[in-house]
């Protein structure tokens, strides 16, 4: 282990922003075990794809993430358009973020997870990671993310979550408030959805499509998801009735909203969203250009993921 080389990319504006002071303890418990690390603060969107590739350049096989959803998203970018083999790159996580959503599903905390003890007696999962396609002004562009991807009413909560954190910080409770406000504005829109096996044509409100089952800071919007299976569990939910709005919380909250009956449950390892209109669109709660089309696809067994 000691002869390991580690890569820590660290955001110190994730979350509630008290990363700042706790870094000093981590950074103090990871010498004092002697581990062999480089670690540096990202000062920008999009600098850790770049910070990635650059320790990857550098020989460096381990990465250690000390963030949320948003910085583990661009660092798993950073690996996939690298020119190192993926299956090569371990990654951990001390989650700092807003809704740690992938950290969640591993049952990772910050507050007790010991990462020396992660790291030293550490298990590899090898996940599963998605790749979603689409044009803007004229160029095609590839995204990456780990977690899941959502359209619609999903990404329009993660956009006014992004400004409300501007304005009251990180808290969990974002989310949440981000949610009902949109909620009480937000419409349908005509979508299509062909998946490897059948295809949907309607008035959606929402698709969540899941490699990990949490959005959202902890809601389980596709509950059957799982990282190492191979393939996506989505969730499509149909326009909704004023009438069914409160049993789609209700659902929604105990973890079967695939079961509501405005739902479609979707098992498939491709998906191509065709929009009748733009609208916004989310991986890893990070929005992407809106188009008029997405095409979705699974990469099995892609990364290895230290838990």
């Amino acid at each position: 282990m000691r002869d390991e080389k580690w890569g820590i990319i660290v955001n110190p504006c994730s979350g509630r922003r008290k990363i700042r002071k706790d870094w000093i303890n981590i950074y103090r418990k990871l010498k004092r075990a002697e581990i062999h690390f480089t670690s540096q603060l990202t000062e920008y969107e999009g600098h850790a794809v770049e910070l990635a590739k650059k320790y990857l350049t550098q020989g460096f096989r381990n990465i250690l993430v000390v963030g949320g959803d948003g910085t583990i998203n661009e660092v798993v970018n950073g690996i996939m358009t690298s020119n190192v083999n993926p299956s090569e790159v371990s990654i951990a996580v001390i989650p700092y973020g807003t809704g740690n959503d992938w950290a969640r599903f591993w049952n990772l905390n910050n507050k007790k997870t010991n990462i020396v003890d992660v790291l030293y007696n550490r298990v590899r999962r090898i996940v599963d990671i998605g790749k979603i396609e689409f044009e803007h002004k004229g160029e095609k562009i590839t995204r990456y993310f780990i977690n899941g991807a959502g359209i619609g009413f999903d990404a329009s909560v993660c956009k006014r979550t992004a400004k409300l954190k501007k304005i009251y910080g990180g808290h969990a409770w974002i989310y949440l408030l981000a949610l009902f406000l949109t909620l009480l504005e937000y419409r349908s829109s005509k979508m299509k959805i062909i998946s490897d096996n059948d295809n949907f044509d309607d008035n959606f409100f929402s698709i969540a499509i899941g490699n990990g089952c949490y959005s959202g800071g902890g809601l389980c919007q596709t509950p059957s998801a799982s990282p190492c299976d191979g393939i996506f569990h989505s969730t499509a939910i149909r326009k909704l009735a004023i009438k069914d709005m409160p049993s789609a919380v209700k659902y929604l909250f105990s973890k079967r909203l695939d079961s509501h009956r405005n739902c479609h449950s979707i098992v498939s390892k491709n998906l191509t969203i065709s929009l009748s209109k733009p609208v916004e669109v989310e991986t890893d709660g990070v929005n992407l250009p809106k188009v008029d089309q997405y095409s979705i696809s699974i990469i099995p067994a892609a990364l290895n993921m230290i838990v």
